[in-house]
């Protein structure tokens, strides 16, 4: 398991090989590194200016589609007055900022974050007439508290980690006097703002985790929209995409960057399909493919889905390429239209006619021209001359809104593949701005925009096609914190679930489980009422009558804690433990679920501990504290009783401690 204080120093880069004495010589030898980095779209930046204007790579990539530049200010967050930072400070920021770029290519908002929190930190030390050389934790500490009165508790914490990671950039480099090793202790992982509180279990509401979690009837009418929606239906494209959504819970960028392929089996013939786990979807960064393991519920479904979304974006797929190999829009059409148009001839080729109008961008730069001899098809001439525009002018038009960064690679993998507007599996044709045609010339890629539009009209599809006015509200990141919930209540561990989505951390998982503690002592009772826990309570309940049960659960569990071989339900809020949380030593508050294989390891290392210990007890009752040593005979007796029949309920029906430990011990 990998903890938030190694991710942040996996994050520190020793820019610097060789280390001074002096802070100076360091700082001096990090500035002259920077300079000497050649980034593309750097090119024209000149080092001492206040703001730098970055015409190219991958930040510029990320900030949209029509932007041909990007701005980095190097001045103080307006909350601090927006001045320039200026002096040593900047210097540093400066250079961090290239370094950071260079070495691990964070995102742009994640960059300009990076500046902001050197502006606190450097306004805190200059108040006090200081230098980056004597710095102090106790700087860091003000500079964070200060962040956290300006900003969201989510953005304060994201900021916070910055801080943590500029000091180890300062301890890493040898640019201050102190070693900081720097966390702020205040530092805490913000509350889920949808988060539900504490509730009766009596509240009809208590089953509603979190409105992160989708209501089964947003995955019901999905399904009905994916039967029942004509193939050849211009939204079919949006219901195919939100189906992958529901079946894999990726995000955006993954499901928008997803390479075209088909589904592929392992040596074990489990199916995958391969992805880049990315949280931006702009952007060439360098990130390992990796497999994305299919669910065998959603293999059928799935199948479809990428062999429906392949025809479908066949044509679309042809014109990438074409593009690719042209290094412009797709004229292939040009080459049978004649040299001049008319709207007869624009309606044929399926373009707006309205581009001959007097308004139209096409007029306006003299490129629609009047045909005075032009007859109408009655044969008669025309109170104002007939228009139209040439060969020359309507490729002039196709490349209106073409943009030269979609010729860029999307991605790179770890192997520098690079992967192209042809190589993704989600495609659509340009939309134009009267939102009544596609440019079938200009393919790109799937934008959240645009998914993000086609949900403002999904009731009208329902409506249509289903027959419900509505449905709840969603997101598509929802799908996501729904089928985590969900793996999380069937009881896959922690570890497999950050691992299936992509996660690098187990702690960032827990933000995406919302089952309640009280929806956990809901589902507790009717296992135990369903025979599918066992426990002394699960014994009582098998013998009291049916009309009771209820009443029964009702009164025992109001709460449920995990340890770690099974479950706890005492009311803590009434009683300490009176165990001292030997739960297995045949606890009454003591339960566990059937056939819950993730317990099982930990249910074999207590058994074989507790074996070993009794060995050591039946040692010594041959001494002369006898009455000590039968209480512990009978406490470990307990306890290897109630674990041997939890492994049994698991499915292990033969089992050698003494070969397990030695198992362990040879490892």
């Amino acid at each position: 398991m990998r903890t938030g204080k190694v991710l942040r120093k996996s994050k520190i880069i020793p820019f610097l090989t060789s280390l001074q004495i002096d802070r100076q010589v360091n700082f001096n030898n990090l500035v002259a590194k920077a300079k000497l980095l050649k980034l593309d779209g750097f090119e024209i930046i000149q080092w001492e200016e206040e703001v730098w204007e970055i015409t190219g790579g991958r930040l510029l990539q990320q900030s949209g589609r029509n932007s041909f530049l990007i701005k980095m200010n190097f001045s103080y967050p307006p909350k601090l007055g927006g001045e320039r930072i200026g002096g040593d400070w900047e210097q540093l920021a400066k250079a961090l900022f290239l370094l950071r770029l260079h070495s691990k290519q964070q995102n742009l908002s994640n960059q300009r974050g990076f500046i902001g929190i050197i502006g606190y930190i450097a306004y805190f030390v200059n108040q006090r007439n200081s230098s980056i050389y004597n710095l102090t934790r106790e700087d860091l500490d003000h500079a964070c508290d200060e962040i956290s009165k300006d900003y969201s508790e989510s953005s304060a914490y994201n900021l916070h980690k910055l801080v943590a990671e500029f000091a180890g950039h300062l301890d890493a480099n040898g640019l201050c006097k102190n070693f900081l090793n720097y966390k702020y202790s205040k530092q805490k992982r913000p509350e889920l703002a949808n988060a539900v509180g504490t509730k009766r279990l009596d509240d009809p509401d208590t089953l509603v985790t979190n409105e992160k979690v989708l209501a089964p009837v947003v995955f019901k009418v999905l399904g009905q929209l994916y039967q029942n929606v004509p193939i050849d239906h211009k939204y079919r494209f949006y219901i195919l995409l939100l189906t992958f959504f529901a079946c894999t819970g990726r995000r955006f960028s993954e499901l928008s960057l997803l390479p075209n392929q088909e589904i592929q089996f392992d040596e074990d013939g489990v199916p995958y399909l391969e992805y880049f786990p990315r949280k931006a979807s702009k952007g060439n960064t360098f990130t390992p493919k990796r497999k994305l393991w299919l669910p065998s519920k959603t293999l059928e479904l799935l199948s479809g889905v990428i062999s429906e979304i392949q025809t479908l974006t066949e044509k679309c797929r042809e014109s990438a390429l074409e593009m690719h190999k042209s290094q412009t829009v797709d004229l292939r059409f040009l080459k049978n239209c004649p040299d001049k148009l008319y709207k007869s001839d624009l309606i044929e080729l399926d373009i707006n006619p309205k581009i001959l109008d007097c308004t139209s961008r096409l007029t306006k730069e003299g490129l629609v021209f009047p045909d005075h001899e032009k007859l109408t098809t009655a044969g008669r001439k025309p109170t104002y001359p007939i228009c139209y525009t040439t060969r020359a002018g309507l490729k002039k038009y196709c490349e209106y809104n073409f943009n030269s960064k979609s010729l860029s690679p999307f991605h790179i993998d770890q192997f520098g593949k690079e992967y192209f507007l042809h190589d993704l599996m989600f495609l659509r044709y340009y939309t134009m701005s009267s939102g009544m045609s596609e440019a079938y010339w200009l393919p790109v890629e799937c934008t959240h925009s645009m998914l993000t539009t086609f949900l403002r009209y999904i009731d009208d599809l329902v409506n249509e096609f289903v027959g419900l006015e509505d449905i709840p509200e969603f997101t598509t990141h929802d799908f996501r914190h729904t089928l985590n919930t969900m793996l999380d209540e069937g009881g896959l561990s922690d570890l497999i679930q950050t691992e299936w989505f992509g996660r690098s951390d187990p702690q960032d998982t827990k933000a995406y489980q919302h089952t309640s503690p009280e929806k956990k002592a809901l589902i507790i009772r009717e296992q135990l009422k369903n025979g599918e826990a066992g426990g002394k309570l699960a014994e009582q309940i098998f013998n009291l009558p049916i009309n009771i049960q209820d009443a029964v659960l009702a009164a025992r569990v109001q709460a449920v804690h995990d340890v770690g071989t099974g479950l706890c339900i005492h009311n803590f809020s009434q009683l300490p433990c009176e165990r001292h949380l030997q739960c297995s030593a045949d606890c009454k508050d003591y339960v566990w679920v059937k056939d819950d294989k993730r317990r099982i390891v930990e249910q074999k290392r207590i058994l074989a501990i507790t074996v070993q210990a009794q060995e050591a007890v039946q040692q010594q009752k041959q001494s002369n504290r006898v009455k000590k040593s039968l209480d512990w005979e009978l406490h470990n007796n307990k306890k290897i009783n109630v674990l041997s029949k939890q492994l049994e309920d698991n499915g292990v029906i033969e089992f050698d401690p003494k070969a397990y430990l030695e198992e362990l011990s040879n490892v």
